[in-house]
C-alpha cells in the first residue's frame, strides 16, 4: 500500500481541526480534499493504462515484424 501525504490529507486534517468554529467550511475543505484524491487517483490509473496499451502496440508490431520475416511467399 502505498501511503502518501499531500494536499488533499492535509485538507482533511484541517476539516477536523476547523470543524468546532465553522461546519461549512470544515465541509468544504472535506469535500476539496476527497475531489483532490479522486482526480488523482483517475490520473494516475490513465497513464497506467495509457502504458500498457503502449506496450501491448509495441508487442503487436514486434509479432508482425516476425511474422514477415518468417513468412515465405509460395509464388
Amino acid at each position: 500500500m502505498n501511503i502518501k501525504i499531500g494536499m488533499p490529507e492535509i485538507l482533511v486534517i484541517f476539516s477536523l481541526m476547523i470543524y468546532p468554529q465553522s461546519f461549512g467550511f470544515s465541509i468544504l475543505s472535506f469535500s476539496l480534499a476527497v475531489t483532490a484524491r479522486i482526480i488523482d487517483y483517475i490520473m494516475a490509473y490513465s497513464e497506467k493504462i495509457k502504458k500498457a496499451e503502449s506496450l501491448n502496440s509495441s508487442v503487436e508490431e514486434a509479432s508482425e515484424v516476425l511474422k514477415g520475416l518468417f513468412n515465405v511467399n509460395k509464388d
